[in-house]
């Protein structure tokens, strides 16, 4: 039996033409660059991101992106008063699920680092497209929230450059090289002394990326 609204409901339901149509989430691989001159360290995090504010064209974004942490200390109230002014495309990353448990933990601590990361050391990260045929912009410009290490909000550049003050240092290959098991904290010093960290978030930093390194001895059954 067909069910109807009571007629005065009706008006609140916008016809099918004016009906916003759902966009399914991305669903990929960021896998965080740590360089060191012409070298670096590499880290995949499986994230889901759903559109929260404006046109994100998720439906041309690449299934990997690369993302490099910001090389100089910007403090997030002023990221969120640019984002807030210049109102660009917004979305909301969010670490993947796995139905195996271990695999599903080590994946949800790894965001929840990155997430720490930018937080405690007041900086951006960026992924770029790398795709100026389908996405002429910059890319993604991550920054944390203060409420939760499961969330990290992107600012989208489809066709325009990241602000000045997200700077990075990015490899000359397009596509890094696959991640050797037992890379260590000691290939990426630049990064630190970029960021203009303190011995504390040096050391936080050195254990940071060993919690990352140890993930490779994981099944890669999310990629």
């Amino acid at each position: 039996m067909a069910l109807r609204l009571p007629t005065h409901l009706e008006s609140f339901i916008p016809p099918p033409t004016e009906q916003v149509q759902q966009r399914r989430p991305w669903q990929g691989t960021l896998t965080l660059t740590f360089m060191n001159n012409a070298q670096g360290t590499y880290q995949d995090v499986y994230v889901t991101a759903a559109e929260t504010d404006g046109e994100n064209r998720m439906e041309l974004w690449p299934r990997r992106l690369y993302v490099y942490l910001g090389a100089r200390r910007v403090a997030h109230n002023d990221v969120k008063a640019w984002v807030k002014r210049y109102n660009p495309p917004i979305c909301a990353l969010m670490p993947d699920k796995h139905p195996d448990p271990a695999t599903n933990a080590a994946n949800q601590a790894n965001f929840a680092n990155l997430s720490r990361l930018l937080l405690d050391n007041q900086i951006v990260a960026m992924a770029p497209w790398n795709a100026p045929d389908s996405l002429p912009g910059a890319g993604i410009m991550i920054y944390p929230t203060s409420t939760s290490v499961s969330l990290l909000v992107g600012a989208i550049f489809l066709s325009g450059p990241f602000p000045e003050f997200a700077v990075y240092q990015q490899s000359s290959r397009t596509n890094p090289p696959n991640v050797t098991p037992g890379q260590t904290s000691q290939q990426v010093p630049d990064l630190l002394s970029a960021c203009g960290t303190t011995a504390k978030v040096a050391h936080r930093f050195s254990v940071l990326v060993s919690v990352w390194t140890r993930l490779w001895s994981l099944p890669r059954v999310l990629s």
